[in-house]
């Protein structure tokens, strides 16, 4: 969840939505009115929700979204596919576009956490689950254009439990993973 810092009535929620099967309760969800009312801002398919969600410090406008394709069982996770993705709004969630290419890992990604610099709004990170391609992104032009920052499979081993990314509040170079 965030929430806007010039408005505190909006807020925008991620949602994973039930991992059991495919569902429309899934992405990005908004309220300008404290909760009363929603909208889904993002809506990816109903195998994909909302795994990762940042704001603009400086620009509450703009967000950044990871989404995950997933369906879990008992027996097993099955994690990553089409849907998974990076996706931006410059406009507080009324259209959103897709990263596609541009550095980012070939298809098929699993689970993904994206956040912002607090102190740099045009540094943007992504902690993804891609088998072989890496673990953690950075852009540097607000999103466009990516470079893979490490190969260590150790970020992102247990990506289904466990999988943030936060950027210290005043060095746009330190991230902090969980």
């Amino acid at each position: 969840m965030i929430a806007s810092p010039t408005n505190a009535d909006e807020v925008w929620v991620c949602a994973t939505g039930r991992l059991t099967g495919p569902q429309e309760e899934r992405g990005v969800f908004h309220t300008t009115d404290g909760g009363k009312n929603w909208t889904r801002s993002l809506f990816v398919d109903p195998n994909t929700g909302c795994s990762g969600l940042s704001m603009d410090a400086k620009d509450p406008n703009t967000l950044v979204a990871g989404t995950w394709q997933v369906v879990m069982h008992s027996w097993g996770q099955y994690s990553g596919g089409p849907g998974s993705g990076v996706f931006i709004t410059h406009d507080g969630g009324k259209n959103w576009k897709r990263v596609v290419g541009h550095g980012m890992p070939a298809k098929p990604v699993g689970k993904i956490d994206v956040a912002i610099a607090p102190s740099n709004s045009r540094r943007v990170y992504a902690l993804m689950e891609a088998p072989g391609q890496g673990s953690v992104w950075r852009s540097d032009d607000g999103g466009e254009n990516w470079q893979v920052m490490t190969w260590d499979r150790s970020l992102t081993g247990r990506a289904g439990y466990y999988i943030n990314i936060e950027v210290s509040p005043t060095d746009e170079n330190k991230l902090y993973v969980a």
